[in-house]
């Protein structure tokens, strides 16, 4: 339950416990003084005031004793003198509380007690034995106060601690607001600075260190992969050709147009290898219109029905022939594993550019929505089709890149979904990571 009270940062989660840590000391630090430097002062000049009752008023009274207490304290009665009818302030009630308690102990009986409210407090007390006589007792104790300095005593203090447990908390939550937005830069496949190893504490230092090591060891094992990738891909092409030439000059034209068949899937496969690994960040972004793009592949699509709805939106920051490519493998995806024709449409969302592909087949299993975006990973209609399954993983790496979101679903007239969602905020979006956040 305690956690759902606290904030979610570590900056708000800070500053509320030091918040609270300082209110408990301030708290604790009255109750100690109070207890043990004021109390003691109020129980001695309730007994005093006791002793002072009984030497004035009543058969035993002691006129002397009377005067020389008033001499050594100041208490007396002033039969001339009213005492204030205001109720005392919130800050002053605890000792007249605690002074008519300790007075109606001693005498007895119930008493009534008000406060003028000095820079040296004075009480006055009165009860039926003292004939409702007011008895003025200043308490020297407290010596001379002012009560907007205890208050700003009080305030001030709490609001310094806090604030230092508020740059405390900012030195910490910062580097880990930036590791955090260069671990998404990271993941995403992208090089960024390093990290600071010599600005914070020991600890933070240490966990830069070792942020820094893995992302150098991320991006060598990733260009590692696509170097041998590529290789792979390249080295098969060679053969691949023989075979194709070899098979052209076979007299058996089934068996012929078979081979060529087979081959030509085989290349298309490694095109999609090489462009899976081709993640285009050698690609400088231009300031495009998305339409003009989805005109252009579809001309190059001519023999494909492919129709297109599309509004006025922003223009966007794109990588032209990266962009070019994700049209182009939803466009022959949405042929290959579903059906003509295929719908394209654009429109503004909230903050978005919203495009839909749509093709007319049977859809896919709901069971496998959630996997078709993985390298590789097809769906049931696909395992009697040739791929490699990587048409939409390259979709959503090339998404990713542009920092949108890409949702599938079903249609409910039949045929795959496809939803990619681009962000434009008034400025331009780079695709590439936003190295300069964190520098």
């Amino acid at each position: 339950m305690a956690s759902f009270l606290l904030p979610r940062t570590a900056f708000g989660r800070t500053a509320v416990i030091t918040g609270l840590i300082v209110g408990l000391s301030q708290a604790l630090s009255l109750w100690f003084f109070a207890r043990n430097a004021y109390l003691p002062g109020i129980r001695e000049y309730a007994e005093l005031t006791h002793l002072y009752a009984s030497a004035s008023v009543g058969s035993k009274a002691d006129v002397d004793m009377a005067r020389r207490i008033a001499d050594a304290t100041g208490i007396q009665i002033n039969a001339g003198r009213m005492p204030p009818d205001d109720e005392p302030s919130f800050i002053a009630r605890p000792l007249v509380d605690r002074f008519q308690l300790e007075v109606e102990e001693l005498l007895n009986e119930p008493v009534m007690v008000r406060m003028e409210e000095t820079s040296s407090p004075v009480l006055w007390v009165t009860a039926q034995s003292l004939d409702y006589q007011w008895i003025r007792v200043p308490m020297k104790f407290f010596r001379h106060y002012d009560r907007y300095l205890l208050i700003g005593w009080g305030v001030t203090v709490p609001l310094f601690a806090l604030l230092a447990g508020v740059f405390i908390a900012r030195g910490l939550t910062d580097p880990l607001r930036k590791l955090a937005r260069v671990a998404g830069i990271v993941g995403r496949g992208d090089q960024v600075p390093l990290l600071d190893e010599e600005a914070g504490p020991l600890e933070l230092d240490a966990v830069n260190k070792a942020f820094n090591r893995m992302a150098a060891d991320m991006l060598h094992a990733q260009r590692d992969r696509a170097l041998l990738l590529a290789g792979i891909s390249h080295d098969l092409r060679t053969p691949l050709t023989r075979i194709r030439l070899s098979a052209e000059f076979m007299n058996d034209a089934e068996l012929r147009d078979g081979i060529v068949a087979d081959i030509e899937d085989m290349d298309a496969i490694l095109e999609q290898f090489i462009a899976f690994i081709r993640d285009g960040s050698d690609e400088v972004p231009e300031f495009e219109s998305i339409n003009v793009l989805i005109e252009e592949v579809r001309n190059r699509h001519a023999n494909i029905d492919v129709r297109t709805s599309l509004h006025d939106v922003p223009r966007l920051m794109l990588k032209r022939l990266t962009f070019r490519r994700l049209l182009a493998n939803l466009i022959t995806n949405a042929v290959k594993y579903g059906a003509e024709p295929v719908l394209i449409s654009t429109s503004v969302g909230k903050g978005v550019v919203v495009l839909t592909v749509r093709d007319h087949g049977k859809g896919v299993n709901e069971a496998d929505i959630p996997t078709l975006l993985q390298p590789f990973s097809r769906g049931e209609r696909a395992r009697t089709l040739s791929g490699s399954g990587l048409g939409l993983a390259i979709v959503k790496r090339i998404v990713d890149m542009h920092h949108g979101s890409m949702t599938l679903s079903n249609h409910s007239e039949g045929g795959l979904v496809v939803e990619i969602r681009l962000p434009f905020t008034g400025r331009l979006v780079q695709p590439e990571a936003l190295s300069a956040r964190v520098r």
